[in-house]
């Protein structure tokens, strides 16, 4: 046996006084539901539950009572469809479904991009050709016989056409 001297003190650790109280919080609890069971406070809890109950009860005997399709279209506006369980199996479905859906806007959403860029280009085409065209009749106006003695004309160089036809060399 141990002898301690009167300065040591015993001293609780933080636990036991943490257990010592949770303790006394349940005794105390359990009072005052007593207390309350026999004054008959407690009637009135167990009333309000028990009524609860047979409201619940009520409901989903009402429930039974309304056509199936009045039943699913009250869960589909309510929202209570997407805890059932044929949804819960369907929204593996629904995501793929949501997936293409938004693969779909962003194939059409390039797709009319290119269109675009495609219409810029053949406008730009379309110029290109029309200023070719354009060159092109400048060039054969400006090398055309009489434009060629009109320059020569005007550069002062007198130059005559021949009078005989050109001779072909074999």
């Amino acid at each position: 046996m141990a002898n301690y001297d009167e300065s040591e003190y015993f001293v609780d650790s933080q636990e036991e006084i943490a257990e010592r109280e949770a303790q006394e919080a349940l005794r105390r609890m359990v009072r005052t539901e007593i207390r309350r069971v026999q004054t008959g406070a407690a009637d009135a809890d167990i009333a309000e539950d028990m009524a609860r109950e047979e409201e619940e009860r009520a409901s989903e005997e009402k429930k039974r009572v309304k056509p199936d399709w009045m039943v699913k279209m009250e869960s589909l506006l309510t929202g209570d469809i997407l805890l059932a369980e044929q949804a819960d199996r369907a929204y593996h479905l629904l995501m793929l479904l949501g997936f293409i859906f938004l693969l779909s806007i962003f194939t059409i959403f390039g797709a009319f991009q290119q269109d675009l860029r495609c219409n810029s280009l053949k406008k730009e085409v379309d110029l290109l050709k029309e200023r070719a065209i354009r060159i092109s009749e400048e060039s054969v106006q400006q090398t055309s016989h009489s434009a060629i003695l009109k320059r020569l004309h005007e550069r002062g160089i007198e130059i005559e056409d021949p009078k005989t036809p050109p001779i072909v060399i074999e």
